[in-house]
């Protein structure tokens, strides 16, 4: 009789279970983030002036400080910029004249704000950037790799901004749109926005410079492709996508929740709280909202997908309504077999399996001292220790 160890197998045998499941969650998820990947605005391109316009959010640097505001700048369809009017006091130089007809004011001129340089969104008025340019003495630079725009007024504000620039200019393809984005750390309370990203071409280490709201400033080495903090843009679109979609909790990594393994439930929204922890709120079938507190993880969606299924299970695979009942109890009973087993209660932390002559002889090891022994595929038999 020989030995071999078989927890690969083991976990190729759930993958591929896994995929029946989830397989077309992951491809639906590639065309959100793909089209996501054009700004976080999605709602702005719904209500364009000009039909097929689309919209990027910009991060704002003046002087080289990052600009935290509730309204963001605009690239249009990736060449022109805009800049909402109610941050333009943070602009120097540059005054709001509130009025028939609203205009700006700079060391230049005067611009009056109308259909030929604004468009208007959610009452927010948003004017393009070269009018200002045109009425002012300020420079600026767009780093496009970033969606980042620098604004400076002086010999100080050029120089912090070209240290940021050329950090920019040094990162890998796509790691510049982090830059100014809304982020909640791991190791700290609420949230911080990231104004500067440094990396070293022999390394594979990030620094990311950030500040809170109050102009705290902290530091985040990560060590790619890992980060100590999850996007807010990421949280967004998978909330947008799963936003009023029926799913059915998975119960196997958490319990404790008072929510019944495989229920059927309606995603509401993520939710993080003053500590950085984070849930997903649901609705069950009576209508109460539901919290469920999710481990903290940099991929949104994979804070969704430990605890969701986006497909009834019960509709993928066709086993009988008695072992269906038995695994929303997350239990087992002897002749399930390994996949039913694994959607009762996951994956084992080890696995051995013996092999002589036709018969497979499993040995499945769950936490707590828990045995499971299987024959042919078959579970046979469970032992605590």
């Amino acid at each position: 009789m020989q030995h071999h160890s078989t927890y690969h197998l083991t976990q190729r045998s759930a993958q591929r279970f896994g995929k029946g499941v989830k397989s077309m969650l992951f491809l639906l998820l590639v065309a959100v983030l793909w089209f996501a990947a054009a700004g976080p605005a999605a709602s702005l391109v719904q209500a364009a002036p000009a039909k097929n316009s689309t919209y990027q959010q910009v991060a704002l640097y003046v002087n080289g400080n990052l600009q935290i505001t509730v309204q963001r700048s605009q690239l249009v369809n990736g060449n022109t910029l805009y800049i909402p009017v109610k941050i333009m006091d943070r602009i120097p130089g540059i005054t709001i004249n509130y009025g028939s007809p609203l205009s700006l004011t700079g060391s230049k001129g005067s611009i009056t704000i109308n259909n030929s340089n604004s468009f208007q969104y959610a009452g927010v008025t948003y004017v393009q950037f070269k009018s200002l340019l045109a009425i002012s003495d300020l420079e600026s630079k767009f780093a496009s790799s970033a969606l980042a725009l620098f604004i400076w007024d002086g010999d100080k504000g050029k120089a912090e901004s070209s240290k940021i620039l050329t950090n920019i200019s040094q990162l890998p393809a796509g790691v510049g749109k982090k830059i100014g984005q809304k982020i909640y750390p791991f190791q700290y309370s609420g949230a911080y926005w990231i104004t500067d990203i440094s990396y070293d071409p022999g390394s594979t280490v990030y620094d990311n410079t950030a500040i809170n709201s109050g102009g705290e400033e902290i530091q985040i080495n990560a060590n790619a492709p890992a980060l100590d903090f999850v996007l807010e843009s990421d949280l967004l679109t998978v909330q947008n996508w799963l936003r009023g979609q029926n799913v059915w909790f998975d119960n196997r990594n958490f319990n404790g929740s008072g929510v019944k393994h495989l229920e059927k439930l309606t995603f509401v929204s993520f939710q993080v709280d003053d500590d950085n922890n984070f849930s997903i709120v649901v609705r069950n079938a009576k209508g109460k909202l539901l919290g469920i507190n999710v481990a903290a993880d940099q991929d949104a969606t994979k804070m969704a997908l430990e605890y969701l299924f986006t497909k009834n299970p019960r509709s993928v695979y066709k086993w009988s309504n008695s072992v269906w009942n038995t695994i929303s109890q997350n239990r087992v009973t002897s002749g399930m077999s390994r996949e039913q087993v694994v959607m009762s209660w996951g994956l084992p932390i080890d696995a051995n399996t013996y092999q002589s002559g036709s018969i497979t002889y499993e040995q499945w090891i769950y936490n707590h001292n828990q045995y499971l022994y299987f024959w042919n595929g078959k579970l046979s038999s469970a032992q605590n220790l």
